[in-house]
Formats: structure tokens, sequence, C-alpha cells
């Protein structure tokens, strides 16, 4: 089993709901009202989203019931929502796996395995089913978040939360020869 090394301190959340915040504009800066929600999901400011087309691409997902092989918004699993994502949100040129396992294995991914190394858009493996090396993947935000299709849907989670940070097993970057 891998040991990672954890640089901070969270506080353990999983969440589907972002949690109470003032909506209030900083200093008269105007935000997209996407920013200020996930600001409060991640516990950032909303001048920290600024990918936000990723974060509308969660938003329209968000709270869509998981379901094992499915891939619409009737049901969708990890894998098939992780190469949703990736089809419309990045630019990638590569065929992406319909598998955990198979999306871990291929060449276009810059396995890596020290969290301090995160950085939005990775993806990050996991191992929940014991009989598998991999069986589940998520996808990183930021400030120890990150997306993923589970048993509660599609959510946001931290990766310090105790079930998966026992259960990460790497973490993985698409390679710029990946991206068109």
């Amino acid at each position: 089993m891998m040991t990672f090394h954890f640089c901070t301190s969270q506080k353990a959340a999983t969440t589907s709901k972002p949690p109470e915040a003032s909506h209030g504009q900083a200093a008269g800066i105007k935000y997209d009202p996407i920013q200020i929600k996930y600001a409060k999901y991640l516990h950032v400011s909303p001048n920290e989203i600024t990918s936000l087309s990723l974060y509308r691409f969660i938003d329209d997902w968000l709270g869509t019931p998981y379901l094992w092989g499915g891939t619409t918004k009737k049901g969708i699993d990890c894998s098939a929502f992780v190469q949703t994502l990736l089809l419309h949100v990045y630019d990638i040129n590569v065929v992406i796996p319909r598998t955990s396992i198979e999306q871990f294995l291929k060449d276009w991914i810059k396995r890596f395995y020290l969290i301090k190394y995160l950085a939005e858009g990775d993806l990050i493996f996991f191992r929940t089913n014991k009989n598998k090396l991999i069986s589940h993947i998520g996808l990183y935000l930021k400030n120890g978040m990150f997306v993923n299709s589970s048993s509660k849907g599609v959510s946001i989670a931290s990766i310090y939360d105790p079930y998966w940070r026992k259960k990460m097993v790497a973490f993985g970057r698409i390679k710029l020869s990946a991206r068109k």
C-alpha cells in the first residue's frame, strides 16, 4: 500500500450542498455566480475559481445519481463521469478509456504519488474494491477537494475524508501531448 504525505491539515468534508457563506462581492469585484457557488464548496475565494467551463460542467452534473455502467444524466459511474468531463472540458486528442483501471494504465497519464503535487484537473485513482488495483476515479479541484460519482451520485468530496484517504492509490496528470 502506498503512503501519502499530507502537507496540510484540512477538515474532512463530503458534501453535495455548498456550505453557508456570505454572498458579498469583494471590493466591488463582480464574480460569476458559478465562482461564488464553487468557492463555497471548496472553501476558497471566488477569484480562485478560474476554470469556469470546468465548474459549469460540474454544476450541470452535480447530484446525478450513481449507476454502475451508466453514462447519462439518468445515472453515471465514476469512470464515465471523468471520461465525459475530460471530453467536454479539456481539449483531449486521445481516446479516453471507459474504465478507471484502463484510464490509470494509459500512457497519456503521468502518474505520481505525492499529494503535494496535486493541481486542478489531475486525476485521483482509488482502490475501493480489494480485488482490484484501481476501482474508482475522481478529478481534483483544489484545496483538498475533488469531484466524482460515487454512491452519493456526482458530488464533491475531500481527499482528507478518512474513507477516501485510505483508498487513494495514485494521482495522474494528463500529458500535454494528449491535449489538442
